[in-house]
């Protein structure tokens, strides 16, 4: 138990992304940390292409008026919050940013993207502030994270509160903050960040939805960072306080996880492979490899029974069909029928098109056939239980516990890179992606980082 003898969480934060030095950081880090921007670009891309992602522009720009921060793929540069509330909208349209510490990279790299032109930064300090502002993210979600309250009861997703942190990280080590600054900014990012309701990412959201777990905190971590620069201060023990984060959130925390710098988190990626709620991955990985062994003829004349943690049940297994290509995006039984059909990897296009999608009747059928429930033994959203019977074969009984992209099966730097020329397809061609992919594992030796940009004009 914290006593007020015993130094801040916040310091602690603050002095590891303080001392960090980007010599000593493991190589395997330093460049999962460019894959990160890579495949968070990459999914900013693909959402720029959609309606909601012109709405949010046009309204950055009449709010903003013209800046210093590029954005992506357009000859519009904006003042860095606006620019980081657009990409991380668009980069968070197709739920396809990767869940390092819930969903760490598209709140923090987004608060790098918006900074980084202006700050005058290099490829090395890209780098450095954004392992800072990931690892610290992490830090915070893993603390709670084990004994987190239900969503029904708190009402907040956490990853849209965390990522203020590794934002506010971001923006002052961009800045060349000392320690006690970057605490403040850490203390003040906290202080500002939104409650994230739970009813926006999982129930009726609207479009604003996507504003919530990377583009509304990675604008907080800016906006904290020109706080604490001009002197303001907040409130040290923000987390570990009894009427504090961990304390809202958590029935328990553990704040030896604050302290560790032994442990790097950006060692162990989680990635998406597909374009829908992580906590969907593992069933639709599981009834995909169901549906090559056994046939989707198979597939449609049975019945599907799949175990889920409790806890994420209120989150994606839904009673009425998805009115929403974001509700496609949180409906289980939606993405698993998906795989059943015939899919390997649910695309963006398969929640842009959900209403075609539902009017299948061999869909309709396998979604009738679709029974989630609790399974009290599961405890993380990379698990389930599959159980299947269908006429003429022998049941199926399968445990899953590693979907694609997770810790225990991931996403190799080649799929990653695959997944980026698939999502820029539209602006670079296959070559040309591949080429811009390689340049962000070399980070450390770019003195200019204004490429990331000028490689995305014309395209």
């Amino acid at each position: 138990m914290a006593t007020t003898q015993t130094p801040p969480l916040l310091g602690a934060l603050a002095h590891f992304a303080a001392k960090l030095d980007l010599a000593r950081v493991p190589e395997a880090v330093r460049r999962q940390a460019g894959l990160c921007i890579l495949d968070t670009i990459g999914c900013m891309l693909a959402g720029a292409e959609t309606p909601e992602a012109a709405m949010v522009l046009a309204a950055e720009r009449d709010a903003s008026g013209d800046g210093a921060a590029r954005i992506l793929g357009s000859p519009i540069a904006l003042r860095p919050e606006a620019a980081a509330r657009v990409h991380g909208y668009w980069g968070d349209i197709f739920e396809l940013n990767d869940l390092i510490g819930g969903h760490a990279s598209i709140g923090n790299v987004t608060a790098a993207l918006a900074l980084v032109e202006p700050c005058g930064s290099s490829g090395a300090d890209l780098l450095r502030a954004l392992i800072a502002g990931i690892e610290i993210t992490t830090r915070i979600y893993a603390a709670v994270y084990p004994q987190l309250k239900p969503y029904t009861e708190v009402g907040m997703v956490t990853p849209g509160l965390v990522s203020a942190f590794g934002a506010a990280a971001v923006a002052g080590s961009l800045q060349g903050f000392s320690e006690p600054r970057l605490q403040e900014a850490l203390a003040i990012a906290g202080t500002l960040a939104t409650w994230c309701p739970a009813e926006v990412i999982f129930g009726d959201g609207g479009t604003v939805k996507p504003m919530l777990f990377g583009a509304w905190p990675a604008a907080i971590g800016i906006r904290a960072a020109g706080y604490a620069g001009h002197g303001m201060t907040g409130p040290a023990r923000l987390l570990e306080s009894p009427m504090g984060f961990c304390e809202t959130l958590s029935r328990g925390y553990d704040p030896a996880v604050f302290t560790d710098d032994a442990r790097w988190y950006l060692a162990e990626p989680r990635r998406k492979l597909h374009a829908c709620c992580g906590y969907t991955h593992s069933a639709i990985d599981a009834v995909a490899a169901l549906r090559r062994e056994v046939g989707t003829a198979a597939m449609q004349r049975g019945r599907l029974r799949i175990g889920m943690p409790a806890y994420v049940l209120p989150a994606v297994s839904k009673t009425r069909l998805p009115q929403t290509p974001n509700e496609a995006r949180f409906h289980a039984e939606y993405c698993i029928a998906l795989a059943a059909c015939g899919l390997d990897v649910i695309l963006p296009e398969h929640s842009l098109g959900f209403r075609e999608e539902i009017s299948r009747p061999e869909l309709r059928q396998i979604l009738g056939a679709i029974e989630i429930v609790a399974a009290p033994e599961l405890t993380h959203y990379h698990q389930c239980i599959l159980d299947f019977d269908s006429p003429g074969l022998a049941p199926r009984h399968i445990r899953a516990d590693a979907p694609k992209g997770s810790p225990q099966n991931p996403m190799a730097d080649a799929e990653v890179i695959q997944k980026f020329q698939r999502l820029s397809a539209s602006r670079l061609s296959a070559a040309a992606a591949a080429t811009y992919a390689e340049k962000f594992l070399a980070l450390e030796v770019v003195a200019d980082c204004g490429w990331i940009f000028d490689d995305l004009q014309g395209g």
